[in-house]
């Protein structure tokens, strides 16, 4: 059998795909992409332990479905990127040859034949999942969501396994995205979705990247299947399969301080800048910097004692409390401030030691952030 296509047509499906894919020698069908020919489509599969991949192209066949791989075929996927990146952009025709168990690509210039695998043996998550629940968002809230939370999720696998992902929680009215590592923790809302569902789940932090390249492509809604410990995406073209990540969520808003004393509001973009400079001079073990408040003035502050450097920055600010000092990991803090997109910033705390919680001054329609990060209490 053979079929027609361009290069830059499966190009951009596989790069989508080829992040999944294994550089396990010990297997090297995890290193492929799985090719099944189904009438005027090309479908295409990747897959690793936790997450599975398919899209499908429209393709032209040029002859009947004889000499044809039943079960599809496997190729190597950096081998056939590295030749399609390679050609310029023209027909290419993929002719199957099962008896020599391999395929051949013929374009204006020449031909290449490239060994494959018998698509019979490629793994597979469980698709005949009995599905608890299917409902739909729109996909740049989706997106957006993980988005804006992914970069809190934490990379104990071994010992925190519920906190390494987002998780997803889908209401009447609103959806909401969460992700912590315990020293900091982010939760975003959309109020101006409406998934008219009840349902949580927590999506892998390594899956999410995949995922979310994916959603950026389109700008229709992702139908969203979901059944215990898998969850079922379909959007356009692509249908992911993904596993979720094991045990419950914290209950996180127990943490939430309920009455703060003081309450700082100060120029985003001159905050984030201070830091930036200020941490240069603090120790490499916390990257400790200080905030002193009073009145109107804000102190930022680091210190080096082992070489003896230090640095002390002023800023304008707005300030409701007593006299009062704090610190912060300021890489953790940066990325809470980078992550709001607000002039002004809010902290309200309480003491020194217990959780501070940071939002924007002025909400973006449809959405509401808090990030909540735990001080530094020692040099």
């Amino acid at each position: 059998m053979m079929f027609i296509t361009t290069p830059t047509i499966v190009l951009d499906h596989l790069k989508n795909l080829s992040p999944i894919l294994s550089t396990n020698k010990m297997n090297p069908l995890l290193e492929g992409f799985l090719f099944e020919i189904h009438k005027e489509f090309l479908n295409i599969t990747a897959y690793s332990q936790d997450l599975q991949v398919q899209t499908a192209i429209h393709v032209s066949p040029s002859s009947d479905s004889t000499h044809n791989f039943e079960n599809g075929f496997v190729i190597n996927g950096k081998k056939i990127i590295e030749i399609l990146q390679s050609l310029p952009e023209q027909p290419i025709t993929f002719i199957l040859l099962p008896d020599e168990m391999a395929i051949k690509l013929k374009t204006d210039q020449g031909e290449y034949k490239i060994s494959v695998f018998n698509g019979d043996q490629y793994p597979s998550l469980p698709q005949d999942t009995e599905f608890l629940a299917s409902f739909t968002i729109k996909s740049d809230i989706f997106k957006t969501g993980l988005d804006k939370t992914l970069f809190a999720a934490s990379d104990d696998v071994e010992l925190r396994p519920n906190l390494c992902g987002v998780y997803c929680q889908f209401f009447e009215n609103e959806a909401v995205f969460v992700a912590t590592d315990t020293h900091r923790l982010i939760e975003y809302t959309r109020t101006d979705s409406r998934p008219e569902t009840n349902n949580a789940f927590i999506l892998p932090k390594k899956n999410i990247p995949v995922i979310a390249k994916i959603l950026d492509k389109f700008d229709d809604a992702v139908e969203i299947n979901y059944a215990k410990g898998l969850v079922q995406l379909k959007v356009g073209e692509y249908t992911v399969y993904s596993k979720l990540a094991s045990g419950e969520f914290p209950k996180y808003r127990d943490i939430f301080p309920k009455n703060y004393s003081k309450k700082l509001i100060v120029d985003r973009n001159a905050l984030i800048a201070s830091i930036r400079r200020v941490k240069v001079f603090s120790t490499l073990e916390n990257n400790r910097v200080q905030f002193e408040m009073n009145g109107s003035l804000l102190k930022v502050t680091a210190v080096n004692e082992e070489f003896n450097e230090s640095a002390l920055e002023n800023l304008n600010c707005t300030y409701e409390g007593e006299a009062f000092a704090i610190a912060f990991n300021a890489p953790l803090l940066l990325e809470q401030l980078q992550n709001i997109t607000s002039d002004e910033i809010v902290f309200e705390m309480t003491e020194a030691s217990r959780a501070v919680l940071v939002k924007p001054h002025q909400e973006n329609p449809g959405e509401k952030v808090i990030s909540l990060i735990m001080p530094i209490t020692t040099y």
